[in-house]
């Protein structure tokens, strides 16, 4: 476990967040005004289905025990005492839910990136139910629940007949806290089982896929919905009766803590995942099923994303993989400052290297190609080292955001002018630039840490009584931020270099589609 702490708090009261995130744990104390106590990190895995291919299985047991292990690790790093915390909140990945029987008890559990429901997939997509609820909910059915649900029904009759009770990963969290369970429009919409415009359970949805009554009430983000009980006191060091309060899922949250409660805006979330996002005022569904729309933690609000695949995982290879396997007594914390150094000495095209990971998203298609490295040069490698490999990388990320912004442009009727930037990745100096140069706008960002984590606080301070509500309370916390203008010299480098991009990756997925090289990674019924 990862623990880290800051200085004594300056604003009262204080609040705790749990983020279940897609690579770890985390559990982070912040004070009124948005500023990092302490933070605890545990990784965890998830385990492979043998008999279903893509499939995962989440261990909650486990995960409930590095959640208790975050939370009195969060707040000793604080240096605090457990009463003096007003609030909990959750937040988690979307997607991944929980199934649990007559007793509570979880019988069965899955991550965002289960994909084991090909054939039930296939199924939905031949009887045009997918394309039915993609309308109406706003995501494919590749990861959501409606095809795996119809999969445990099929594969695993003894859990459906047991099932009571269904909540999102993030609910988890909050009902092992509390007892109660609910889920909000964030996380629940990620489910694929919502009316997007109506904010709440789709009964044509339900119908469809002949559901029994297991999906919990929906409350808002930053509502109270219960308190810390005696048995989960005793397990994470938390007062009893500790307010617990809706939170929500983690690219809504971050983008909440950034500021962005109204559409339009415009955003890229970057983490092991990148999100490129629109908020928007109505429910915006891609007619042509490439992107995905979701409730935002705001009511009145919602988002549509594209999703770029593991950049922060390519970032994290690179580190341990090449630089610090090479040379192991540079500390994992100064490993990315060494990269940037050399990736700042590279110019724009990265020496005419290519990094393949992720492609752009087509959700009713969601497939991503073996990952590649092209255009070493073995006759001048001191052209593509380590510093090129690097930056290649960082690329890859612009360019998958920036074709996300391109769908998103023509499917809202707006281009950014301004994007701003938030996550691990936009703490650098370099990747906001070549974010700013790929794209050729503006990017912003924002003076905060842990976004996920901060606007789940700032759900727990609502629910807390400090601020009335969300965009207040965003608003509140808000401080100037770091800009990055577009270099035009950079402009023709990258706009060949993005044009090249996108036909390697192409080609690609067709080898993949051939057999000859394995995807990374592909979506349930793609």
């Amino acid at each position: 476990m990862s623990v880290s702490g800051g200085a004594k708090p300056l604003v009262l009261p204080l609040v705790l967040t749990v983020d279940a995130g897609s690579g770890s744990c985390r559990a982070l104390v912040f004070d009124a005004a948005g500023a990092l106590l302490g933070l605890a990190q545990e990784e965890w895995t998830y385990r492979p289905v043998t008999d279903a291919p893509g499939g995962f299985d989440f261990d909650t047991e486990d995960g409930w025990r590095r959640v208790q292990a975050c939370v009195r690790g969060a707040v000793a790093a604080a240096g605090i005492d457990p009463v003096e915390i007003a609030a909990v909140a959750a937040s988690s990945m979307r997607e991944g839910f929980v199934l649990y029987d007559e007793a509570d008890a979880v019988i069965w559990a899955c991550p965002n990136i289960d994909a084991r429901a090909g054939r039930e997939a296939e199924e939905m997509i031949g009887e045009g139910l997918a394309e039915t609820q993609y309308r109406r909910g706003g995501d494919w059915t590749s990861i959501t629940a409606p095809a795996r649900l119809r999969w445990i029904w099929r594969h695993r009759p003894e859990v459906w007949s047991r099932a009571r009770r269904l909540t999102m990963l993030g609910d988890w969290v909050v009902a092992r806290l509390s007892g109660v369970f609910c889920t909000d429009p964030s996380l629940g919409s990620s489910s694929n089982l919502f009316d997007l415009a109506a904010r709440g359970w789709s009964a044509e949805t339900v119908a469809e896929l002949e559901l029994p009554d297991i999906l919990p009430p929906i409350v808002e983000p930053g509502t109270v919905v219960g308190g810390v009980t005696p048995a989960a006191a005793a397990a994470t060091g938390l007062r009893v009766g500790t307010p617990v309060v809706a939170g929500g899922a983690d690219t809504q949250l971050a983008l909440l803590a950034a500021g962005l409660t109204a559409g339009p805006g415009f955003a890229v979330v970057g983490g092991t995942f990148w999100q490129s996002a629109a908020v928007t005022a109505t429910p915006v569904i891609d007619p042509e099923i490439r992107l995905r729309t979701l409730c935002h933690v705001v009511p009145g609000a919602w988002m549509i994303e594209g999703v770029g695949f593991l950049h922060g995982m390519s970032a994290r290879w690179v580190r341990d993989g090449l630089l610090r396997a090479a040379n192991p007594a540079i500390p994992r914390e100064r490993g990315y400052d060494e990269l940037e150094k050399l990736a700042a000495a590279v110019p724009a095209g990265a020496a005419g290297l290519r990094y393949l990971c992720s492609s752009v998203m087509d959700d009713k298609r969601w497939r991503h190609g073996p990952p590649s490295l092209v255009g070493i040069d073995v006759l001048e490698p001191e052209r593509t080292g380590l510093g090129a490999i690097y930056r290649a990388v960082q690329e890859e990320a612009a360019y998958v955001a920036r074709g996300h912004f391109e769908i998103l442009a023509a499917v809202c009727g707006q281009a950014p002018e301004t994007i701003c930037f938030v996550g691990g990745p936009s703490r650098s100096s370099l990747w906001p630039q070549i974010l700013a140069d790929v794209l050729e706008v503006e990017v912003e960002v924002p003076p905060i840490l842990e976004a996920t984590a901060l606007g789940a606080a700032l759900c727990a301070l609502v629910g807390a009584g400090v601020y009335a509500d969300l965009p207040t309370a965003a608003a509140e916390i808000a401080g100037p931020p770091r800009r990055f203008a577009p270099d035009p010299a950079n402009r023709a480098a990258y706009d060949e270099a993005y044009a090249r991009w996108r036909e390697l990756s192409g080609h690609l997925l067709d080898a993949a589609e051939k057999g000859m090289a394995p995807f990374l990674w592909r979506g349930a019924g793609a």
